[in-house]
């Protein structure tokens, strides 16, 4: 049996050529077995959140790490995918002592080059506090070895992330932040204007939470929101400042007492301009898929959507803003964040991923529509054409963050020449 200290390393090439590198783990002292797996090899920096899940497994690792890749790749910054996680319950009666061992297994990764975040059954908080006591600085602090900047100047940025943006932290909103935002994109694409554009809401954890704050502020009515108990309806448009102040492990239905009660399955019968999925995998089933009164989806839950789901909404005509655009929230605001010369405010930070987010989404529904693919295709056709330069900062160089021209839905299919300092990902 592996103690903490183990360590296996298994290296490999996928099918289409990417270098996977998985390191393995298992706890001391509850045997359960732990993950670090890095989707490529490219870049001094990779990034991932870290998932707490019983029966967790290094494959599901891997596909979730090659979403981050997809993720940053599609930004065009030069940072690979990683993800990393341990096969234990989160609701455990041990959760934090196997959690804190974890991340000091991970200790020499971190503070060189795994900038982690929070995942299923994890929080970014306790994550950093735990780093923190450990004595490696930040669960991010192999951003600021890689970005080349001092000590001082990475905490003034990390710090932003725990100041207070209306009802939230900027840190609580930056996902759903891009989530809105790709569906603001979406009905601007579609030419329905914010104020006029109606919400149905799936999930109201973290990401629906701060998804909602975000559509509130564009002016955007949302009608119906769903969590695993059932739906809070009001057609006029529900409360949803008054629900983001209330408990969040509450029930949607007990927030308000206005609004109609349903159960959780009417969110996909009631008709909306918008459909948001952010909360759990495979949410719409393949019958719902083919009647769905929505003529967009935007999803932000990892696989919130299935293949067979979404091939059932395009031929329907349906817009689908696919998991990795929609969920791409934790990459671009690393990119505003740390992107800028200059230290940005917080509010500076969401305008930015919103900018990022409304060129980003532009451009791929730009794309689908000239070339009669889907978004999904044109998206992946981006993240295959990006040149990553591992010589240059991981931040700073997204052709979508504002202070840069335009890419106008030409960045797909634009071919440029490679300096010497940059290589294609393998």
């Amino acid at each position: 049996m592996l103690n903490s200290r183990a360590l296996i390393r298994a290296i490999f090439m996928t099918y289409g050529g990417t270098m996977v590198s998985v390191i393995e783990y298992v706890d001391p002292v509850e045997h359960c077995p732990g993950y670090l797996v890095y989707d490529a090899t490219d870049c001094r920096l990779a990034a991932g959140g870290c998932r707490m899940q019983a029966g967790l497994t290094a494959e599901t690792l891997q596909t979730l790490a090659g979403r981050m890749t997809l993720k940053q790749r599609v930004l065009g910054v030069n940072v690979d995918g990683a993800k990393c996680g341990i096969a234990y319950d989160p609701h455990g009666p041990h959760r934090a002592e196997v959690l804190r061992r974890f991340v000091a297994f991970l200790a020499e990764e971190l503070s060189t080059r795994f900038s982690m975040g929070c995942d299923m059954g994890t929080r970014f908080e306790e994550l950093d506090a735990m780093a923190g006591a450990l004595g490696i600085g930040s669960a991010k602090i192999a951003v600021r070895r890689a970005q080349r900047i001092t000590d001082r100047e990475f905490r003034a940025r990390m710090s932003l992330l725990d100041t207070r943006v209306g009802l939230l932290t900027l840190g609580q909103r930056r996902a759903g932040q891009a989530l809105a935002h790709s569906a603001l994109a979406a009905t601007a694409h579609t030419g329905r204007r914010d104020s006029r554009v109606s919400v149905a809401l799936q999930g109201f954890g973290n990401l629906g939470r701060a998804a909602a704050l975000a559509l509130l502020e564009a002016g955007v009515r949302i009608t119906v929101v769903a969590d695993e108990y059932g739906c809070a309806v009001d057609p006029r448009g529900l409360d949803i400042a008054r629900m983001l102040t209330l408990d969040q492990r509450r029930p949607v239905q007990s927030l308000l007492a206005e609004p109609m009660r349903l159960p959780r399955e009417a969110l996909f019968e009631l008709p909306a301009d918008v459909l948001v999925l952010a909360g759990g995998e495979d949410a719409v089933t393949a019958e719902r898929a083919a009647v769905l009164p929505v003529p967009i989806v935007a999803v932000g839950a990892n696989c919130g959507l299935s293949a067979t789901a979404e091939r059932l909404l395009l031929d329907r005509g349906v817009v689908v803003v696919p998991d990795f655009i929609g969920g791409i929230g934790g990459s671009a605001s690393m990119e505003a964040l740390f992107g800028p010369p200059a230290t940005p405010t917080a509010p500076e930070v969401l305008d930015t991923i919103g900018a990022m987010m409304r060129e980003l989404v532009g451009d791929i529904l730009c794309g689908a529509r000239d070339r009669r693919v889907s978004p999904r295709q044109v998206a992946a056709g981006i993240a295959a054409s990006a040149i990553v330069s591992p010589g240059e900062k991981p931040y700073g160089a997204s052709p979508y963050r504002p202070v840069r021209p335009a890419p106008r839905g030409s960045r797909g299919r634009s071919v440029r020449t490679p300096q010497k300092s940059e290589r294609r990902p393998s």
